[in-house]
């Protein structure tokens, strides 16, 4: 049996958000990066970053009786300078190793809009040997990775240290402790931080919490998404999606009560397990994140894209998704 490939147009809201729930969850399954896949979760990662900038191609793959087989999507940059992200190709159990990775791959190039910027896979657990070697064989070069780390959340206690949820007229004091950290960055990026971490359809005001520094200034801050849902076989869980401590702040004293808040804003919400994601070179947040009960459970990394060529032609349609 054949599949066609499809190209369009990402549009958040429609039933193809819970197709490509339910077919990532399938594809996940097993491996170290287990975790809840819902709507919310698609719409989070395929919407334009920071809800700004084009819409995300995706390429899917459907059997002849409508079925998706597979998917991937190329999220292109919101702020010149920042690399494209590509999203799969996810592939269903059934059909994995039948080549729709390659095709789906091959027809993501179409999409390179500039061919100066750079174009970044997903974290992908090194353990999966196949998705590593789809992208090597296609050429992409392999970079260093994150740390997935993980725990159940079992301790909820307030560490006695002054944490607040931000309020939105903080938001130049994020904006300065971003860029205390993130220089190379540039301004409008930092300006940019509030509203691109709220623009995410899982953020929650008292999900985004800081500390207070001397003056206006923040000594540190961390945004935590909970993704609560009732569809999936998973435990609710709450991602620490980014801890910010400036340079001139106590980290020892700071980092910990930070992250615990957080956990246990998510843990308000209903989640039941905490994960991170974190940069190889990040090791004090790794460290501060196992002191929070996170263990490391596996090692993920990226591939770039080499230069952009084109994809070939047949099959693809700019027919409705569906």
């Amino acid at each position: 049996m054949t599949v066609q490939i499809i190209t369009t147009r990402y549009q958040p809201g429609t039933a193809l958000d819970d197709e490509l729930a339910t077919l990532g969850y399938a594809a996940m399954r097993g491996w170290p990066d287990q975790r809840p896949v819902t709507g919310a979760l698609v719409r989070s990662r395929l919407r334009p970053s920071g809800g700004t900038g084009p819409a995300t191609s995706l390429i899917l793959a459907r059997t002849p009786a409508g079925n998706l087989a597979g998917a991937a999507a190329l999220r292109h940059p919101a702020v010149p300078g920042t690399p494209a992200r590509l999203w799969g190709p996810v592939i269903a159990p059934e059909w994995q190793r039948g080549g729709i990775g390659t095709r789906l791959l091959a027809h993501a190039q179409a999409f390179w809009v500039d061919r100066d910027t750079t174009v970044l896979t997903a974290e992908i657990p090194a353990s999966r040997g196949h998705g590593c070697r789809l992208f090597e064989r296609a050429g992409w070069a392999r970079r260093p990775g994150a740390v997935l780390l993980k725990g159940d959340i079992t301790d909820t206690r307030d560490r006695g240290l002054a944490v607040r949820p931000l309020e939105p007229e903080d938001s130049a004091a994020l904006a300065d402790l971003y860029l205390a950290i993130n220089p190379g960055h540039g301004q409008a990026v930092a300006d940019d931080t509030y509203r691109r971490w709220s623009a995410d359809e899982r953020f929650v005001a008292d999900g985004l919490l800081v500390i207070d520094g001397p003056g206006a200034a923040l000594a540190a801050a961390t945004l935590v998404y909970p993704l609560i849902h009732a569809t999936c076989g998973e435990p609710a869980e709450v991602l620490v999606a980014d801890v910010l401590v400036h340079p001139g702040a106590d980290r020892a004293a700071v980092a910990g009560p930070l992250i615990a808040a957080g956990i246990a804003a998510g843990a308000k919400h209903g989640a039941l397990v905490a994960r991170a994601i974190v940069p190889y070179t990040d090791r004090p947040l790794i460290g501060d994140l196992r002191r929070a009960g996170l263990d490391p459970v596996a090692e993920t990394v990226y591939y770039q894209a080499p230069p952009a060529v084109a994809a070939p032609c047949e099959e693809v349609s700019c027919a409705s998704a569906r």
